[in-house]
């Protein structure tokens, strides 16, 4: 059992995949079997942890950029709007 052994449990099942197989593993191995495969099927699930981590850190910074893009966008839409009705010439009353 090794690293993709438990990958693919992960990827397949998750944690509870994963703890299933390690118990198991644990009615039929050794001690030091256990432990080994233990090690691993933890870092499975931290290395699984981190890559979700970077992918949610990601997608929080194009957030951020595209909040702040709409924001300028807006900014920008409203500096337009000022401009034009400044331009525009001023409408007469009319008489009755």
């Amino acid at each position: 059992m090794d690293y993709e052994f438990w990958n693919d449990i992960h990827h397949r099942g998750g944690i509870t995949a994963v703890k299933s197989a390690l118990e198991e593993l644990a009615e039929r191995g050794s001690a030091e079997e256990v432990d080994a495969a233990m090690d691993l099927a933890c870092q499975v699930i931290a290395d699984d942890t981190a890559r979700l981590q970077a992918r949610a850190d990601q997608a929080e910074a194009r957030l951020r950029r595209l909040t702040d893009e709409a924001r300028e966008v807006g900014r920008q839409v409203e500096a337009h709007a000022r401009t034009e009705e400044s331009a525009e010439p001023p409408v007469r009353a009319e008489r009755e």
